[in-house]
């Protein structure tokens, strides 16, 4: 038994004894990887003193640090930095787990994130960006999706909402959102979440597959709460439809973000109608008239053009323009994650095409019977 085992045993409150006890038990029979899982469970069930947390990891936890899990390790040492007196002392604290665990990229990771989330919280930003950089350098290495990568996630959507860099915000989170169980958030961060994305989704430069957020059950948390109109928004996007962006008005333009960023959600539902249009044709007739393009789109004719082209260089579509005719050819539309309406879209072309194929092998078979052989079974 450690001295410190020692203290823990005559100072602790009656429900805690037994927990320590256990870890007596544990740490005497050298089962460091169970040790680990239940100092892990005391630190966070069990309260602590200021300072008894770094206490904790100085004297009892450093003995053994090189024969637990490094990942483990890293948990814990999150939860210790907290222990810190400012974050000044909680970088400190975790540069020196970090430099424990330098043998592990994974454990190194996830220290280095939260130095970058510190930074980021004391406006650091320049340090915690270059911490996210060398975070994101290592994750480079790892085959597919690791633990790490939640944490890199996280504190790099947090960067990037500080900077207002919308698009980035967007796919960070929805990356963080792959890599947890969304029930581990509480309801509020859930909202949080729900509305910061909705927001990012229709500022973000280069956003224009709404898909991914409109299936994603983080939005089931703002059904039925005053922010539940942003469903009804990005369903507006989603499709195109200037009509229920406009009816929407009331809603978002009392949201000072969506406010004052009109002219960018003006411009990206216009072409995102227009990519609309395009998916909607058929494919054997993607001739979209400038005057239709200008009705649904609701852009003035002479401006048309301008949104052709602009859809064009984004490769939201691919095609050209026939000036002649005022029309344009369109060969290609931008894949996106498609909701229940643009499969029912799909379904009807496919059934269409069945039925062409159809007739057309009975008018060949009446026809022309000769090219058709039969065979008796």
């Amino acid at each position: 038994m450690t001295d410190y085992i020692t203290q823990q045993l005559t100072t602790r409150e009656e429900n805690d004894v037994e927990a320590w006890e256990k870890v007596d038990t544990l740490f005497s029979r050298k089962l460091w990887h169970q040790l680990s899982i239940e100092i892990v469970n005391i630190v966070e069930q069990q309260e602590f003193e200021k300072g008894s947390l770094l206490e904790l990891h100085n004297n009892f936890i450093s003995t053994f640090v090189d024969k637990i899990n490094p990942m483990t390790y890293a948990k814990l040492c999150l939860h210790i930095s907290t222990d810190c007196d400012s974050a000044e002392g909680a970088i400190a604290f975790l540069e020196g787990c970090k430099e424990r665990m330098a043998s592990n990229d994974l454990a190194v990771v996830v220290l280095l994130a939260a130095t970058a989330e510190l930074l980021l919280k004391s406006q650091n930003n320049e340090e915690a960006k270059a911490k996210l950089k060398e975070t994101d350098k290592l994750l480079q290495k790892q085959a597919g999706v690791t633990e790490g990568h939640q944490h890199y996630y996280r504190v790099a959507a947090e960067y990037y909402k500080s900077q207002g860099i919308f698009h980035e915000f967007y796919s960070n989170s929805l990356r963080y959102l792959g890599c947890i169980e969304l029930s581990t958030l509480s309801i509020d961060h859930q909202v949080a979440l729900a509305y910061d994305l909705s927001l990012a989704a229709v500022l973000g430069k280069g956003v224009y597959n709404f898909g991914d957020l409109l299936s994603h059950p983080v939005l089931e948390s703002i059904r039925g709460t005053d922010k539940e109109w942003l469903i009804d928004l990005l369903e507006a996007f989603n499709t195109g439809d200037l009509s229920k962006f406009e009816f929407l008005q009331p809603q978002w333009s009392a949201d000072p973000d969506l406010q004052s960023n009109e002219a960018i959600m003006q411009s990206k539902i216009r072409l995102l109608a227009l990519m609309e249009m395009a998916f909607k044709a058929p494919a054997s007739d993607r001739r979209l008239p400038f005057e239709k393009i200008a009705e649904d789109t609701k852009t003035p004719i002479n401006q048309v053009e301008v949104l052709v082209m602009k859809a064009l260089s984004l490769t939201l579509i691919r095609g050209s323009l026939d000036e002649v005719d005022s029309v344009v050819n369109v060969d290609w539309v931008k894949p996106r994650v498609l909701g229940k309406e643009q499969v029912e879209t799909m379904l009807n072309r496919f059934k269409n095409w069945t039925d062409n194929v159809t007739n057309m092998a009975d008018h060949m078979q009446t026809s022309a019977p000769d090219l058709f052989l039969k065979s008796n079974n």
